[in-house]
């Protein structure tokens, strides 16, 4: 996608990327912008004014969603850390499951087993 592309894709979209910004965590749109300035220094080195332009609307638009967030008391969104671990929580519980499924199922098979005959024992290694 070319930046010129990428630029009106901002501008086309602009609202939705406010609203979805302001859902951030304020910190983390602090972050964003530091990261967009650090680019700008390194575009601004390299002459790359393409660059600079979709740099400078991202940076506009970080801006606005954290205006917009502050006058509009906007929530956080729930944090990627506790999805992130909540995730964590259901996978270390499914592993787990297996083992109590045995467990329920082990006396069962121990007296299914102990209630064959001999003849039934040989029946099945015939099989074979």
């Amino acid at each position: 996608m070319s930046k010129a592309t990428r630029i009106q894709d901002c501008i086309d979209h602009h609202d939705e990327y406010i609203l979805t910004m302001a859902s951030m965590p304020d910190r983390a749109l602090v972050e964003k912008l530091d990261t967009i300035h650090l680019q700008m220094t390194i575009a601004e080195q390299q002459g790359d004014t393409a660059t600079l332009e979709l740099l400078e609307v991202w940076r506009a638009q970080t801006i606005e969603a954290r205006t917009y967030k502050a006058e509009n008391e906007i929530p956080d969104a729930e944090d990627e850390i506790a999805l992130a671990i909540a995730d964590i929580e259901t996978y270390i519980t499914a592993p787990e499951l297996p083992s109590e499924i045995a467990a329920e199922a082990l006396p069962q098979y121990r007296a299914r087993k102990q209630h064959q005959t001999p003849d039934e024992k040989s029946e099945q290694l015939s099989m074979f």
